[in-house]
């Protein structure tokens, strides 16, 4: 229906406001004094936006030559959009090409509706002459450039600015753009818009075709009379952009009037749709016979107006009949919304982007919006979403009656949809079950993982324990060997000589003792069968057992003072006699040759018994306390020594064992160093 406001009006009678809009319009241009030259030189169409100047020619009388020495030539910042005028109108471009681009080029008119397409050039006398002329008021055959718009051939030999003139003249809208391109480019670009008309036309013949058949066989009216106003918007649209004269080689005069008469035939038939949409046939029915009868006489008189050769009158009357109707419309619409059933949302909808579209193309048509892509082709693509839109609402009726028709269906299928819902919540429930005990096993597994880590990481530590002792056992071994061999080989040597060998055998071998003691007793402390057997010992066990620690060492460098031996002790004599001999040991180690050190039996409450082991020395770092009964821990002044840092820890572990503690006294400031196993008596 509203077709006939999306596209420029032939022969539109010209009123003094355009010609008012379009002034102002132009005058909002700069002088040409200081026209910029257009640098041919790109693999894409160039655009004379902001290049050229323009001269109003009113009545036409003007020659090339009158133009080009005008003064009142002014600037144009962007296209050419002057709206519906009588007037001719001169372009000025100045081009120059680069001297590696090629010398033939085409200047390219985007609207299809110029009446009369001119291009002068100076020959080399200095004169201005018309080389080329386009336009529907040519014959097609005569036209330089085969295209739906007019395009002029430009041959630029020389590589110095030139200066060129056009001449424009039409009856419909003067909104254009001017490019200029390569015949290479603009070959592509025409057969990529060439695909996009068709593809859009074909659509609408698709749709057309689609609601024929659906006619036939539902026989419903509303498809008849769409298919005959997307018929009537398809001829618009094929006309209105210069296929259809391309295609048929149709004369301007012919191309006039049928696109004007389908204009006409556009406005009563949009509005008899446009009311079947809103439904105003059954909510006001004598309102809705009112605006078929009176838009179809508006539009039977605009069309014998155009018949009588008064195309311009039938086409200002076809406008301002067509704005009226899209007024009514959608005031109608929007009082209907309070009592909406939904068709007036639709319509507002609907027809909102296709307004939206008309009025986009008739500002452009009037000057009032620049002459973009989007401008250019707003209408075709409001009607195409418009169409697309249209023909799922009328799909959308015949939807709702096969729903309705299913609705006993969809109640079975709710009850079943419903049961199988009780059946999914029901797995659910199991799944979350099963999930749980999945859970619980995974947590077992890692704690058994966990288990399994730790006995791996305990059978290394024995074997670097055992690697340790097996290191440590070669050297005593080694100076036993060696000793042996010594006193083989001389058994005559003097006494002294013999005497310290024989001391040297007897250090590694209570070395050897002593690891083995470590050895055997951590193993029997980590054995399920005997980890601790205490048992009730007299005090004379405990002072043979103190005076053999002591012998272990030469005369004078243990001091026992046993005093305060009790008369029974609840322990495990051998892991005792270890923890004893370790402390000793330790402190052995720790003394110079030549000074004492002590083993003291204490008695500091009546319930507890503590052994203490005292050996002069400079402390324990400060930083090494914390470490001291820690397992493989050897400080700083033992690293040149051997032993497997063991001793200590082992005296912790049997302490514990008899409910105990070993602890560090002195540290070093009266010039001693102390560790004292406190048990229970």
């Amino acid at each position: 229906m509203w077709t006939l406001i999306s596209f420029p009006m032939a022969r539109l009678v010209r009123h003094w406001w355009w010609a008012l809009l379009a002034a102002l319009l132009l005058a909002a241009g700069t002088p040409a004094s200081a026209q910029p030259v257009l640098q041919l030189d790109a693999a894409s169409s160039i655009s004379t936006g902001g290049y050229l100047a323009l001269l109003r020619d009113s009545g036409g009388l003007m020659d090339a030559d009158t133009a080009a020495r005008a003064t009142s030539w002014r600037a144009l910042p962007g296209s050419v959009k002057l709206g519906y005028t009588d007037d001719a109108v001169w372009l000025r471009l100045n081009v120059q090409r680069s001297e590696e681009a090629q010398t033939r080029w085409l200047l390219k008119f985007s609207s299809a509706l110029l009446d009369d397409v001119r291009l002068y050039r100076r020959d080399r006398y200095g004169n201005w002459q018309l080389v080329q002329r386009s336009g529907e008021e040519q014959d097609r055959r005569s036209w330089p450039i085969d295209a739906r718009s007019p395009v002029l051939p430009l041959q630029l030999d020389s590589a110095e600015p030139e200066s060129l003139l056009l001449r424009v003249q039409t009856r419909n809208a003067l909104t254009t753009r001017l490019d200029i391109a390569t015949p290479e480019l603009h070959g592509a670009e025409s057969q990529r818009e060439s695909f996009y008309y068709g593809l859009g036309l074909g659509f609408g013949l698709l749709l057309i075709l689609f609601h024929a058949l659906f006619w036939l066989k539902t026989r419903e009216a509303v498809n008849v009379w769409y298919v005959v106003y997307v018929g009537l918007a398809l001829q618009s649209e094929w006309l209105t952009s210069g296929l259809a004269q391309q295609t048929l080689g149709l004369p301007g005069w012919l191309s006039d009037y049928w696109l004007s008469l389908v204009l006409c035939a556009a406005l009563p038939v949009g509005v008899f749709y446009s009311d079947m949409q809103l439904g105003l046939a059954q909510r006001m029915p004598r309102f809705s016979r009112g605006l078929i009868v009176f838009f179809t006489a508006i539009g039977l008189l605009a069309a014998m107006l155009v018949i009588g050769g008064e195309i311009g009158a039938g086409m200002l009357l076809m406008q301002l009949a067509a704005l009226t109707a899209m007024v009514i419309m959608i005031g109608t619409a929007v009082w209907m919304l309070p009592r909406d059933d939904g068709r007036a949302r639709v319509f507002l909808l609907v027809f909102g982007i296709y307004y939206a579209g008309v009025m986009v193309a008739f500002l452009r048509n009037l000057g009032l919006l620049p002459n973009t892509a989007i401008t250019q082709n707003a209408t075709a693509l409001g009607t195409l979403i418009h169409m697309v839109v249209m023909s799922v609402r009328l799909s959308e009726g015949y939807d709702r009656m096969r729903r309705e028709k299913e609705a006993a269906q969809q109640r079975v299928v709710t009850w079943a949809e419903q049961q199988t819902e009780l059946l999914e919540q029901e797995v659910l429930r199991r799944t979350e079950d099963l999930r749980q005990e999945i859970g619980r096993r995974e947590y077992l597994e890692l704690e058994l993982r966990a288990a399994l880590e730790t006995e791996r990481r305990t059978r290394q530590s024995q074997l670097d324990f055992i690697a340790m002792i097996s290191h440590e056992f070669l050297t005593p071994l080694a100076i036993i060997n060696t000793t042996a061999q010594q006193i083989a080989r001389n058994l005559d040597a003097a006494r002294e000589k013999t005497l310290a060998r024989c001391t040297n055998l007897r250090n590694a071998a209570k070395r050897m003792v002593a690891l083995v003691d470590e050895y055997l007793s951590r193993d029997r402390m980590n054995t399920e069968q005997a980890p601790f057997q205490p048992r009730m010992c007299s005090g004379d066990e405990l002072r043979k057992l103190l005076a053999d620690l002591v012998a272990d060492w030469p005369d004078e460098r243990v001091k026992l003072h046993d005093a305060a031996v009790p008369e029974r002790l609840w322990c495990d004599l051998q892991l005792l006699r270890v923890a004893v001999r370790n402390l000793l040991a330790n402190a052995d180690r720790h003394t110079a040759s030549g000074l004492q050190f002590e083993l003291e039996v204490l008695l500091p409450s009546q319930n507890r018994i503590a052994f203490r082991v005292r050996n002069p020395g400079a402390g324990v770092p400060a930083d090494e306390v914390p470490y001291l009964f820690e397992k493989y821990f050897r400080g700083r002044q033992t690293q040149q020594s051997p032993g497997a840092g063991l001793g200590l820890y082992l005296v912790r572990r049997i302490a514990e064992l008899h409910d105990g503690e070993v602890v560090l006294e002195n540290q070093g400031q009266e010039k001693t160093v102390g560790f004292l196993i406190s048990l229970p008596a």
